[in-house]
């Protein structure tokens, strides 16, 4: 028999602290409701024709559908979902047991994606769930280095329409682009160049800077963001 009314299981999974600042994804002694009592929280269909003019670009944060799992704002967590965040319209797709394509309307703290060809995992929280000052954009937020400094990647997906001259057709190229925000003592600040982060987390400023030079830094990657925070972290937790 297919449908299985409740499972409860031990999982990493996805929590968000009291200070809804910071999401711990790793975290064993969660429990997680049954997948298919995920779909009786209902959804709306996903418009298939809000990208068809799209020449450059994409919505997604990956055009696959990847396997997943989230948790509500409830506290439900759900695992083993097929599941596509849209970015651009700052949504959260899945796939039916009967194959549909909805967007969830319940709210959702946060989703974790896996690749499964890399076996990578990817985080992200959702704005409605973190203390961002008023003047930063809603949507998702990537956890990329969790810690006394914790690193968030806000990913923005930004369409634009064009006429081409003697056609009669609207298409829609979409540039992405990232801003990178670090958590300190409760307070976001948003990194745009790497150099700035000594200056933000001052206790450590020399070693950062010299991190920085050593390793060739150049803030042009998630890679470089996470490698100096993830050597700020191990400096303070020593």
């Amino acid at each position: 028999m297919r449908a299985i009314l409740f499972i409860v299981f031990i999982l990493p999974a996805l929590a968000v602290f009291s200070q809804a600042t910071v999401v711990d994804v790793g975290k064993d002694d969660m429990q997680v409701a049954g997948t298919r009592n995920f779909y009786t929280v209902g959804g709306s269909p996903v418009t298939n024709t809000k990208y068809v003019k799209v020449v450059e670009g994409s919505p997604y944060f990956s055009d696959s559908w990847m396997k997943g799992k989230l948790a509500l704002a409830n506290g439900e967590m759900y695992d083993s979902l097929r599941l596509r965040l849209d970015l651009a319209a700052n949504e959260l797709q899945y796939i039916s047991p009967e194959g549909k394509e909805l967007i969830a309307t319940t709210p959702v703290k946060g989703v974790t994606l896996k690749d499964s060809i890399s076996g990578k995992q990817y985080h992200f929280v959702h704005s409605s769930f973190l203390q961002l000052p008023k003047n930063m954009e809603s949507g998702w937020y990537q956890l990329l280095v969790q810690g006394p400094a914790t690193l968030y990647k806000h990913i923005v997906k930004t369409v634009n329409e064009n006429k081409p001259y003697g056609s009669a057709t609207v298409e829609q190229t979409i540039k992405t682009t990232g801003q990178y925000f670090v958590v300190f003592n409760g307070v976001f600040t948003r990194i745009k160049k790497i150099k700035e982060l000594p200056d933000t987390l001052k206790n450590k400023k020399i070693e950062l800077d010299t991190y920085i030079s050593s390793q060739g830094l150049a803030g042009r990657s998630d890679g470089d963001y996470s490698s100096l925070i993830a050597y700020y972290n191990s400096l303070v937790e020593k």
